[in-house]
């Protein structure tokens, strides 16, 4: 007798789990998915960055959108409980992301087939017109298992392309990327200050 509830019980469960899942992911689809980004993530200040950034636009001359280049994580349940329970209570407001800790994590993500979509070629240069310099064709080789093997996925050499998080402006490599930044500061009425 106790087996039969327990077999009722789990059937329900599924079936819950189910509507709950298809009922989420299909509101989920209505949003763009800036939107669903901004359930937690400060969008504002990585489209700034993005729209100041090398990766602006997508090879169709396109703005790019987060799921062209991130892995798209949305779960109803997370989805909704992040919303309700964080990010409308401010407590991932600006400043509250630990953006080191999510830079190291996004370089262990493998985005490599995000990547490939637009740079097909490693052999070609990021504009297509020419071919990639002899350290990068050596690291790409690698990359490709013809001459050695890396760990490394493209975030872990290409760093910072699209979006500059204050503690990185200062490393010579940026230097471009945060001169266009701070000649282009984000408008004071997308920022916290400008809220207020």
């Amino acid at each position: 007798m106790k087996k039969s509830y327990l077999v009722k019980f789990s059937g329900m469960a599924a079936v819950f789990s189910l509507v709950l899942a298809l009922g989420g992911t299909a509101a989920a689809a209505d949003r763009p998915p800036v939107e669903e980004c901004m359930r937690c993530h400060n969008v504002k200040q990585y489209q700034h960055e993005l729209k100041n950034s090398v990766h602006a636009f997508d090879k169709d001359k396109k703005e790019i959108s987060c799921e062209q280049c991130h892995i798209f994580h949305f779960s109803p349940l997370t989805s909704y409980y992040a919303r309700d329970k964080y990010y409308d209570n401010k407590i991932f407001a600006d400043g509250t992301f630990d953006r080191r800790r999510m830079q190291g994590n996004a370089r262990q993500t493998d985005l490599t087939a995000k990547c490939q979509e637009c740079h097909k070629d490693l052999t070609k240069n990021a504009k297509g017109d020419g071919f990639v310099s002899q350290i990068g064709g050596l690291a790409h080789d690698a990359f490709l298992g013809k001459n050695g093997t890396t760990r490394k996925t493209c975030a872990g050499c290409h760093i910072n392309i699209a979006h500059l998080p204050v503690f990185d402006k200062d490393l010579t490599i940026n230097a471009e990327f945060a001169e266009k930044l701070a000649a282009n500061p984000v408008p004071v009425a997308e920022t916290e200050e400008g809220k207020k």
